[in-house]
């Protein structure tokens, strides 16, 4: 009987332990962090169609390391995007073109200069930004433009900025890792019970 029991005790502690690793496993391998970089541009000041003076060009991108201080130029891949000009979202789900390139950061590893050209909807629906710079230069000037079907937007030589931040992706999982592990115990602590009964 003493026998049985101890087996039963090393099966516990054995998975005890393989609960706790596959927990800490989890969770070393969620420290990745992703850096999305923000764009806010400024106000369209030449509208035809649908678009207002109040639309602007706004969005973001993903990616899975930092730029890096006083680089360029880059050309980016991102883990995923967004923009929107105010008429039309134009993302990495719907875009049948997107181009990021020619980015420059300064000193804090923020974009200075870029150029951006994201299209969708056949070439007739597209969001571009471009701020000139050693290794291209924006035709007429800097500019961030919207395109839906007959409609325009534009503002020139007024580039927006780029706001950075570092977000664990995703965040929820160490927490499940933690959880996973707090489970084992108990269920450890329960069936160490049981046996404890069994052997009074």
């Amino acid at each position: 009987m003493k026998t049985k029991l101890l087996s039963l005790r090393l099966s516990l502690t054995a998975r005890l332990l393989l609960a706790t690793t596959a927990a800490l496993l989890l969770s070393a391998s969620i420290t990745r962090a992703d850096v999305i970089y923000t764009y806010t541009g400024n106000d369209f000041t030449s509208v035809s169609g649908s678009y207002t003076t109040t639309d602007s060009i706004t969005g973001y991108i993903d990616l899975s390391t930092a730029l890096g201080a006083t680089s360029g130029p880059l050309t980016l891949t991102p883990v995923s995007f967004s923009f929107s000009d105010g008429l039309q979202t134009i993302s990495n789900t719907n875009a049948t073109a997107a181009l990021f390139y020619d980015f420059y950061t300064n000193a804090s590893g923020v974009p200075i200069s870029w150029a951006i050209a994201l299209v969708t909807s056949g070439g007739s629906n597209n969001i571009g930004s471009c701020v000139t710079n050693a290794s291209v230069t924006c035709m007429p000037g800097d500019f961030d433009q919207g395109n839906f079907g007959m409609s325009t937007g534009t503002v020139n030589n007024d580039p927006g900025s780029w706001a950075v931040t570092e977000t664990p992706l995703p965040a929820a999982l160490p927490l499940f890792a933690t959880s996973l592990g707090a489970m084992g115990l108990l269920g450890w602590r329960r069936k160490r019970k049981g046996v404890s009964a069994i052997a009074a």
